[in-house]
């Protein structure tokens, strides 16, 4: 947690309220985690301890924190953002993720942009095909194809807030962690569909079972497809092929980024353009 910035001129209790904020956002706090008692927090931010009490009472009325008789002040589990006045709908939560997910078919993967390619393909776009190679390499490895494809399709996810950070920027921008994003995306959903949300984010984020690292292959794979696509069109991404390639961890992966390394792009349709008239004559029983 940051400390108190002497320049800064909201009061002390917002500061500290911020600063707590900030490290459940960035994970730094994590759910479930109890905070410090408020006797550590007023020496550690240098205030009072009815000043500590005032910034916790406002997060626990945003949502972010709760206490329990006896025992402390914990972060909640799940957020629980304040709702508007009014009767809400109990899939509103669900609504709006669906809402934000959207977002992902605007968001450019950034870091083709540094080979100056004026519209690569949306987060969307690459999800859609790390879905459907998880279904191949799950089939091949034995793993659970149904549940790769889950984890596939929401290891983006938290880029709707965060953005897609390419490789140079990591070297200097921290964001919040995945499963921090994911824990306020689900905010005001029904408990039963946020934590399923919320297990396959953490549990591909940890890539310790077989369907996770299937699918974190699904998604080197997915960029070394793409990559061997805009070299074709003149672009120079050996660099994007050889981090994908080392990044690959099943043996289905490796295999499969063999076959795609040694082949055409233009492979898939080539053929079929090569027999076009003969193809067309069959299928229309032998009309021209």
């Amino acid at each position: 947690m940051e400390a108190l910035d002497p320049a800064d001129k909201r009061p002390a209790h917002v500061q500290i309220s911020a600063s707590i904020r900030a490290a459940i956002i960035t994970g730094e706090l994590a759910p479930g985690a109890q905070l410090p008692s408020s006797h550590e927090l007023a020496k550690q931010f240098g205030v009072a301890r009815m000043t500590v009490q005032h910034a916790i009472r406002t997060l626990k009325d945003e949502g972010w924190l709760d206490s329990r008789v006896g025992s402390g002040v914990y972060v909640r589990d799940q957020a629980r953002l304040p709702t508007p006045t009014g009767t809400t709908h109990p899939l509103a939560g669900a609504a709006a993720f669906l809402h934000e997910m959207g977002h992902l078919k605007q968001l450019p993967r950034a870091g083709w942009l540094l080979l100056r390619i004026a519209t690569p393909e949306s987060v969307a776009e690459h999800t859609a095909r790390v879905g459907l190679v998880g279904i191949v390499l799950a089939a091949l490895e034995g793993a659970d194809v149904g549940h790769t494809a889950a984890l596939c399709l929401l290891h983006d996810s938290h880029e709707t807030r965060i953005g897609d950070v390419p490789s140079v920027g990591r070297a200097y921008v921290r964001t919040a962690t995945p499963e921090a994003v994911t824990a306020h995306q689900t905010a005001g959903m029904p408990d039963e569909v946020a934590r399923v949300i919320q297990d396959l984010v953490a549990e591909y984020e940890a890539a310790e079972t077989l369907e996770a690292r299937v699918a974190r292959d699904a998604d080197k794979i997915e960029t070394l497809l793409q990559a061997k696509e805009y070299q074709a069109q003149g672009h120079p991404t050996q660099p994007w092929q050889d981090t994908s390639l080392a990044a690959l961890r099943t043996d289905s992966g490796k295999r499969l980024a063999q076959a795609i390394t040694a082949g055409d792009p233009n492979d898939w349709w080539s053929l079929f353009a090569a027999n076009y008239h003969e193809l067309r004559a069959a299928t229309r029983g032998g009309r021209s």
